[in-house]
């Protein structure tokens, strides 16, 4: 039997103490029909020397070096070269299990699907350990994982995930944004009948300080609201049923980010407050009892609706609440 080529997709940056775990990891797969691409964006360290020695141990490695251009240029760069039928992408600071691969194509073949993804082992530090694999798979109609997915807020991250290379036909990730997997994501479930879901942790994901998830409050922070206007317009429109989690993961996108930009970096802010109550005064008319958004975040959002003053004087009191506690 013909086994499919897998393209893993690795953008690289920055990652030196890394990156010989993460390739390794993929290296030793159990599924051996594997083209591992190695993105190095730009990398000032030795991420690139590393590449360039694991592509001379191993044929199935590929280096494509280029100017930094970003996550979403790298991973478009990898997904522009690769051969493969599947696709996956691994961050080049996490590491997967060995049998990732086999599992994920595994639950496509019995499924009979386009798409499987499995769950994410978050760590910090340097070692962690894969839980026993023993839970069982299973396939649910687009919709419903859309909806779980808005719901919970889960299942956004393009590395859990194997993806037909068809999933991807006129679809990019979008250049120079963070927090760029929520509406791709949303848009490759959109295209698939069912999905297959493995419900065990097959992928280590490493919470480390200085990477994009865990930096601080920057311009790129508001690149969320960005994502999650659009994903909302784009859910109104294909599946209106889960419409009001997009709305609520909007609306409470942009009360989080009024609140963290409060007192002096208001100032700093001035541009992006200015959006997010733009945003805020369109869309929360119609989303004023909408289940997923919280006692606090309603009021907040209510004060922010009706002007800045209010607003203002809503914070003080949320504030002052969020002390006495």
């Amino acid at each position: 039997m013909i086994r499919p080529l897998v393209s893993v997709i690795v953008p690289v940056y920055q990652v030196e103490p890394w990156l010989e775990t993460c390739v390794s990891s993929i290296r030793r797969q159990t599924y051996r029909n594997l083209e591992i691409i190695l993105v190095d964006d730009g990398s000032t360290d030795a991420s690139g020397t590393i590449c360039d020695r694991i592509a001379a141990e191993d044929k199935r490695v590929v280096v494509i070096h280029r100017e930094n251009g970003g996550l979403s240029v790298a991973r478009n760069t990898g997904l522009d070269a690769c051969s493969g039928e599947f696709i996956g992408f691994v961050d080049s600071d996490d590491f997967i299990h060995p049998q990732m691969y086999e599992r994920l194509l595994g639950d496509i073949s019995e499924f009979g699907t386009r798409l499987s993804f499995c769950q994410a082992l978050l760590f910090k530090g340097e070692n962690t350990s894969f839980p026993c694999i023993s839970a069982e798979s299973e396939c649910k109609p687009s919709g419903n994982v859309i909806a779980e997915a808005l719901k919970n807020n889960k299942w956004y991250s393009a590395w859990t995930k194997l993806y037909h290379r068809s999933l991807f036909d006129g679809i990019r990730y979008p250049d120079g944004r963070n927090n760029e997997d929520y509406p791709v994501t949303m848009r490759i479930f959109d295209r698939c009948d069912r999905i297959a879901i493995n419900h065990n942790a097959l992928y280590a994901y490493r919470r480390r300080p200085g990477s994009i998830t865990t930096s601080s409050l920057n311009p790129h922070s508001f690149d969320q609201v960005v994502n999650a206007e659009d994903v909302y317009a784009f859910i109104r429109e294909r599946h209106p049923e889960s419409s009001a989690w997009a709305a609520g993961n909007l609306l409470s996108c942009c009360v989080g980010l009024l609140l963290k930009t409060e007192g002096q970096l208001a100032h700093t802010y001035g541009a992006q407050r200015e959006m997010l109550f733009r945003i805020i005064r369109k869309y929360y008319p119609d989303n004023k009892k909408n289940p997923s958004l919280s006692p606090a975040q309603r009021q907040l959002l209510a004060a922010a609706d009706k002007g800045k003053t209010w607003y203002a004087v809503a914070v003080r009191i949320y504030s002052f609440l969020q002390k006495t506690k």
